[in-house]
């Protein structure tokens, strides 16, 4: 690596999945990136963790949920950071979705598949979370 290039980190997002319909977090508008943007939950994973562990346990802190089925989509490079980001759909998780994590998201909300907000937070993997779950 370059002397002052950035390391590239790994990280997982993920969107929980029913009735048509996806759940995204919007990052509260102190944080450095994607300040007040919809996206998907997620962070960093942590050294010695799979990714499918960070996942679980991001959406512990950030959801208050247990992740009981999921399936990897993909991953993608996201310049901001630098990362490499594991994109997850939650498809069958014990408890009910809220707000666990108030110091990094104002708000959670569904939002139907068809009718997902424009936002630079959700952008990278739009094309991976629309994809049809059941290819």
């Amino acid at each position: 690596m370059a002397s002052g290039e950035a390391a590239v980190v790994c990280a997982v997002v993920g969107v929980l999945v029913r009735d048509g319909s996806m759940l995204l977090v919007r990052r509260a508008p102190w944080l450095r990136v994607f300040p007040g943007a919809w996206g998907p939950f997620g962070g960093h994973a942590d050294s010695g963790e799979t990714v499918e562990e960070a996942l679980r346990r991001e959406a512990r802190e950030e959801l208050g949920i247990e992740v009981s089925a999921l399936r990897h989509l993909g991953q993608v490079y996201v310049p901001v950071g630098p990362a490499l980001v594991h994109v997850f759909a939650v498809l069958a998780w014990r408890g009910e979705p809220a707000n666990a994590a108030p110091d990094e998201h104002t708000d959670v909300r569904w939002f139907k598949i068809a009718e997902l907000p424009e936002s630079e937070a959700l952008d990278p993997y739009r094309t991976l979370i629309t994809a049809p779950l059941d290819a």
